[in-house]
């Protein structure tokens, strides 16, 4: 499989990123920028001519927008809606033509939006020290659950703890580059993820030992800290259970 080295042929000036290898990909003259034959790889590029996504597909793939949420975020918001398309090679099988998207992603991997990406960039202190914080308020949760079947008020208390302790790590990205930033744009938009186990667990604690608006308090100061978990199922029980209790107390 031949590669161009002219990317003139293109009309644009593509940007290729930090690549480690040698000899660079570049474009394939031939390719079909109209209607690629067979499969092929493609990107995105913005006005500038820098590769922000590359794919595979065949047919109209490349010009679809039936893409993930980061993607969508970083068109609408840092794009402007703009963004173009190229055929970077066709004419492969899907097998080739996966091999050279996964080329093209190691090669362009700090820009890119891929959420498969090999190459991106990630922050191992920061994981690391996610991790551990994780697992050890996980580790508190469960051991919450023991507590339940002899002691509840100590298990609230637990529970509690193991809420307050979300924040030390919740607010931790072990990614960086471009999609670490879309990311953390994301958590402060939409709002970050916690424990939830640990809510549903203590406002059921405190239901049974008659604590009912103190399980309405727990559970505001909950979602106003950890908006992303509204959308989750368990959300919607915790809330049932609320209004159930609420409304005993209130006959």
């Amino acid at each position: 499989m031949k590669l161009s080295t002219n990317l003139t042929n293109l009309g644009i000036a593509i940007s290729l990123g930090t690549g480690n290898s040698s000899q660079p990909l570049e474009p394939a003259i031939d390719a079909d920028q109209e209607q690629p034959r067979r499969s092929y790889v493609y990107a995105h590029l913005d006005d500038a001519g820098k590769i922000f996504y590359v794919g595979v597909g065949n047919g109209r793939r490349a010009w679809s927008t039936d893409r993930h949420a980061l993607w969508h975020r970083d068109v609408q918001k840092h794009l402007h809606g703009k963004y173009q398309v190229r055929i970077l090679t066709d004419n492969h099988s899907m097998e080739e033509a996966e091999e050279l998207e996964a080329a093209w992603i190691a090669q362009c991997s700090s820009g890119l939006v891929n959420v498969q990406n090999m190459g991106r960039t990630l922050d191992f202190e920061a994981g690391a020290r996610y991790h551990k914080l994780r697992e050890a308020n996980r580790a508190l949760i469960q051991q919450a659950k023991s507590y339940e079947k002899h002691d509840l008020t100590e298990a609230v208390s637990m529970y509690a703890r193991a809420i307050e302790a979300i924040a030390g790590y919740a607010s931790i990205n072990i990614e960086t580059d471009l999609f670490g930033k879309l990311l953390e744009e994301e958590a402060e938009e939409l709002g970050r993820s916690g424990e939830i186990e640990a809510l549903d667990r203590l406002t059921m604690c405190l239901i049974k030992l008659g604590r009912s608006t103190e399980a309405v308090h727990h559970v505001n100061c909950y979602f106003t800290m950890y908006r992303r978990d509204l959308n989750l199922s368990v959300a919607k029980r915790i809330t049932k259970r609320i209004e159930k209790a609420l409304a005993r107390v209130q006959k």
